[in-house]
């Protein structure tokens, strides 16, 4: 019998170690050519923003939404009194560009990657209460998904509670330097043993 007619002849050496390579080298290549599409812009005709794509800024007020719900504490609102999202955008300015890549690829899976278990359904589409338990998901996932979500986390926290006016929340009147006078020494040499 001739196998060279059969639709998986030419298979025969890849290993399943090779097929899985091959199988991720294939998304992430398509994951980032697609993250790189589009304008960088803030949704629904709000703010401009220089860093970030429309769907990058409606990923990271969705995500902050979730992340920081303030209002049940008290605490200014993370989306409309504190820029959070625009404070991301002036930290994306300052990364080097492969850096930026990385962050536009990482929104760009966090978006989607719910789509596998919450009933096809996007990131941003998801209810209060299904995005609460994908982010716990994440948090609890694979290796990558909680790197993932602990990148997420950490960059929407970071420039949330940077803004002064999160600080009495926390009991923080800021830094001991200003209160206790502490006189700035510049660029001074640290002492030697």
């Amino acid at each position: 019998m001739n196998n060279n007619n059969l639709p998986t002849a030419g298979l025969e050496p890849l290993t399943r170690r090779g097929f899985l390579r091959a199988a991720t080298l294939t998304g992430m290549a398509l994951t980032a050519g697609c993250a790189s599409l589009g304008g960088r812009r803030a949704p629904d005709g709000e703010a401009v923003y220089a860093h970030l794509s429309e769907e990058e800024a409606r990923v990271l007020t969705r995500l902050t939404e979730i992340l920081l719900p303030t209002e049940q504490f008290g605490l200014p609102s993370s989306t409309r009194e504190v820029p959070t999202v625009a404070n991301i955008n002036d930290m994306a300015g300052d990364m080097a560009p492969q850096t930026r890549d990385l962050m536009a690829m990482v929104l760009w899976i966090f978006e989607r990657r719910p789509m596998a278990s919450f009933r096809f359904s996007r990131f941003t589409r998801l209810d209060d209460e299904e995005a609460l338990r994908y982010v716990r998901a994440m948090q609890a996932g694979t290796f990558f998904e909680r790197g993932l979500m602990t990148t997420l986390h950490t960059a929407v926290c970071v420039n949330y509670w940077r803004d002064s006016r999160t600080w009495p929340g926390l009991d923080y009147h800021g830094p001991v330097t200003g209160i206790w006078g502490v006189r700035r020494l510049g660029n001074a040499p640290l002492p030697t043993a």
